[in-house]
């Protein structure tokens, strides 16, 4: 394998600085360390994560700047209609754009991870690299609180979640769909109302391409069945035959549980970043080495805000599924 050669200057100066703890005496061996140090953070960088449903769900957008501390943000509610005109006349109806500015903060979040000096010494004296699973813990633990914003805000900081957030409209249903009493045709009538529900409420502005539902409530849509002309076929199937651009995407987070009531949701919406979206400014990122006792620590961050519903007329959820 071909050895790794790049190193970050901050992190060489981190190990010559505890070159007396590390048996260090030569910038040589030094430069050693360093290149581990480089060789594990690049790894983690190129780590892909199993996927997230939350960040599945919303769109992620980038635009706010790194430093910015929130954002101001405007809801948009097309109305208006138009109308046939004489050569002269001077009442031509408005069509507007209305709605209300919102402001979500950023939060920075992080973690860290680091290498005791033993484990440095080892390295360094055996010429094996360090071990990378400490980094991947640490991205995985970011990338997860970032996934649970995405689904349920955090009330501490004011976040909202895709699951709970207030603009979503609700729209009434039969439900109880996992029920053995609830019948394959029962389940199909709810999925065709959520799904009128948002091409009536945004007259036909947003098309759904996307169903959100627990994990159980999918295994309903797949194992009852509706009778189409004599022909059975599972109630997914005869959906996806009406509507073959909406995807389906299953999330522990819509299960039952004391955070919604016990009562199961599922959403219908368009997927699409210019209706909904959670701004991550600051990916996640490892910041150079630290001396720190008788470590040296890798400090990680990133930097999230909850979910911003931009238009909700796009979006409609069902409860107690």
């Amino acid at each position: 394998m071909k050895q790794h050669m790049n190193y970050d200057a901050a992190d060489l100066a981190a190990v010559m600085d505890a070159g007396d703890r590390l048996g260090i005496v030569r910038e040589d061996e030094g430069l050693f360390l360093a290149r581990q140090l480089d060789y594990v953070k690049s790894r983690i960088y190129e780590t892909i994560t199993p996927s997230l449903t939350g960040l599945d769900l919303v769109p992620v957008s980038t635009e706010v700047p790194e430093w910015a501390e929130s954002f101001t943000y405007r809801t948009y509610d097309e109305v208006g209609m138009a109308k046939f005109i004489s050569n002269y006349a001077d009442d031509l109806p408005r069509v507007d754009v209305t709605g209300k500015e919102e402001t979500l903060k950023l939060k920075s979040l992080g973690d860290a991870y680091g290498y005791s000096l033993d484990e440095m010494r080892l390295a360094n004296a055996m010429g094996t690299n360090l071990p990378e699973r400490k980094g991947r813990t640490a991205r995985r633990a970011i990338d997860q609180l970032i996934n649970k914003v995405a689904m349920v805000g955090d009330a501490k900081h004011g976040f909202y979640g895709f699951t709970n957030h207030p603009n979503l409209g609700e729209t009434a249903v039969n439900g109880d769909w996992t029920n053995s009493a609830t019948t394959g045709q029962q389940i199909l009538d709810d999925l065709l109302a959520m799904y009128d529900a948002v091409q009536i409420q945004s007259y036909d502005y947003h098309t759904p391409n996307t169903l959100a539902l627990a994990p159980t409530r999918r295994s309903a849509l797949m194992r009852k069945n509706v009778n189409e002309g004599g022909n059975w076929e599972s109630v997914w199937s005869r959906f996806k035959a009406l509507y073959p651009n909406v995807s389906l995407i299953a999330s522990t987070e819509l299960e039952p549980s004391d955070a919604n009531g016990q009562q199961s949701s599922a959403v219908m919406y368009e997927r699409d970043v210019d209706n909904l979206s959670i701004e991550i400014p600051r990916p996640f990122e490892q910041l150079p080495a630290e001396k720190r006792n008788l470590e040296m620590v890798i400090d990680c961050i990133a930097k999230c805000s909850g979910v911003a519903v931009y238009r909700p007329l796009s979006l409609t959820k069902a409860v107690g599924v």
